[in-house]
């Protein structure tokens, strides 16, 4: 189940600026099954045929759904905003059965789609949709039946009306060193052209890589026969000296314009690179060539596990905030603590940036930056605000959202901490894991968001609980997932 809370936002004049607050009173419940993890991506979508229509796209990865013999396939759902709490409905994404080959005579399967984590990942643009199942997993071209997650992605348009699959790593390069572990849709974007952006960081030996393609391109020529689909024009990254292996690039994803022309670079969480320091690897969007790289500070904070873009201090210039939400504080040498943090780069000129400005957690093992999500200019100052997720801090590890407005001094001054969000309470108390995803309402032609697509630990490892119910809140438009625990 997940709760969508409306929250009023006050705008009370003061000197000429305004403020403002959240609250969380009488919150809307919609329910999903229970533990198909309802929830754990979230979108908002507007059809192409009703600008004046929001509506929120769901996923729960571990749904069943009505595809003959498949178990836990994952599910997205379709939720009207404002909507009565069992109005959500799935989407038809996929509804058919694994498809089947023979072999030495005997048809056995090709692909594995029971407990393909399908909604682990969703994102919208204008009217666009792309939704993933990273644990998918398909029968290599050998004949030993190995099968490998490779991951795949559904994308539809036209008010779901046209279905395509898009599965860059099911190809003819299997195994550990080759696409035969890359999860696929692990993390997902657009650009603002509405290219496809998707992260698979199991590709190389776990070095990971990221792929680009064009929705009409996806969609052109799409067959079900087809299991071993180029698309035309789509774009990899390659594989790196063996240097790079378990590093996780594409991790996170984002997109945002940092060389000075009207071409949007692409952002890549790469969290155990750098020896484990972890690194951000900027991208040229046109060839998939790295440009530069922002490093983390400390061994193993998972820097770059979150990723987000925008401009915070109003200069008409991308800023890049990283995440790394188990960063330590040390007190004393001898009594470390975990509480996270979030890094700000500041864009100074093309491809040229401030020393990282950093906001630190202050909750033991909050996680504090596990989630980072723009949210445009919330109390209409001039200086676009973003909301940082803290999932496990505050009292009994309840979760908090942390909201941070721009200005002009950035650089000197840091971001201004407005206000401190916490988990609603319900009669059994407050809901854990509150904030451990972001994802913000602006006009829908432009959403800017950050992902948190994490798995159970068989794959790409960052210690979470794992949880049987998930919920999120939506903020006067502000939408933040919270997780009910086990």
């Amino acid at each position: 189940m997940f709760i969508l809370g409306v929250l009023s936002v006050l705008w009370p004049a003061l000197s000429g600026v305004w403020s403002f607050n959240f609250y969380a009173e009488h919150p809307t419940v919609y329910r999903g099954p229970d533990g198909s993890y309802f929830g754990y991506s979230v979108d908002f979508y507007q059809a192409t045929t009703d600008s004046n229509s929001i509506s929120v796209l769901v996923g729960a990865p571990k749904a069943n759904t009505s595809q003959p013999g498949i178990v836990e396939a994952g599910a997205v759902y379709y939720c009207p905003w404002p909507g009565l709490p069992d109005s959500c409905r799935q989407i038809p994404f996929d509804n058919s059965n694994n498809r089947m080959m023979k072999v030495n005579g005997t048809r056995e399967p090709v692909e594995f789609k029971s407990h393909q984590w399908f909604g682990a990942s969703v994102r919208t643009h204008k009217g666009k949709v792309v939704a993933c199942a990273p644990l998918y997993h398909w029968r290599t071209v050998k004949l030993s039946g190995e099968k490998e997650p490779v991951g795949t992605c559904y994308v539809a348009i036209q008010n779901f009306s046209a279905y395509a699959e898009y599965s860059p790593c099911r190809t003819s390069d299997p195994d550990p060193e080759g696409q035969g572990f890359c999860q696929a849709g692990f993390s997902v974007d657009f650009t603002k052209e509405g290219r496809l952006v998707v992260g698979g960081p199991g590709s190389f030996y776990w070095q990971g890589q990221v792929m680009t393609a064009g929705i009409a391109e996806i969609l052109n020529g799409y067959s079900l026969k087809a299991i071993l689909r180029r698309v035309p024009g789509e774009k990899h990254t390659r594989a790196a000296e063996d240097t790079h292996d378990d590093s996780y690039l594409g991790y996170s994803v984002a997109v945002g314009e940092f060389t000075g022309d009207s071409e949007q670079e692409l952002i890549a969480g790469v969290p155990r690179g750098a020896q484990s320091f972890g690194y951000v690897a900027m991208i040229n969007s046109t060839n998939l060539t790295f440009i530069q790289n922002f490093t983390g500070e400390q061994m193993a904070s998972y820097f770059g596990y979150s990723v987000a873009v925008t401009d915070l201090n109003g200069d008409g210039m991308d800023d890049v905030l990283v995440g790394a939400p188990l960063y330590m504080e040390r007190e004393m040498e001898s009594k470390p603590r975990e509480v996270g943090r979030v890094y700000l780069y500041l864009q100074t000129a093309p491809l040229t940036f401030s020393q990282p400005v950093a906001l630190t957690g202050t909750y033991t093992f909050g996680r504090f930056g596990t989630a980072i999500a723009p949210l445009g200019d919330v109390n209409q100052d001039g200086y676009n605000d973003v909301a940082v997720g803290c999932p496990f801090g505050g009292e009994e590890r309840g979760g908090r959202v942390l909201i941070f407005n721009g200005n002009k001094d950035v650089s000197t001054q840091g971001l201004t901490l407005s206000q401190e969000l916490r988990a609603a309470r319900t009669p059994s108390g407050s809901l854990p894991g509150f904030g451990f995803t972001l994802h913000s309402l602006q006009p829908p032609s432009s959403f800017l968001t950050s992902t948190f697509h994490r798995f159970p630990p068989c794959t790409p490892p960052l210690p979470i609980p794992m949880f049987s119910h998930i919920a999120f809140l939506l903020f006067s438009g502000k939408l933040i997932s919270q997780m009910k625990g086990v």
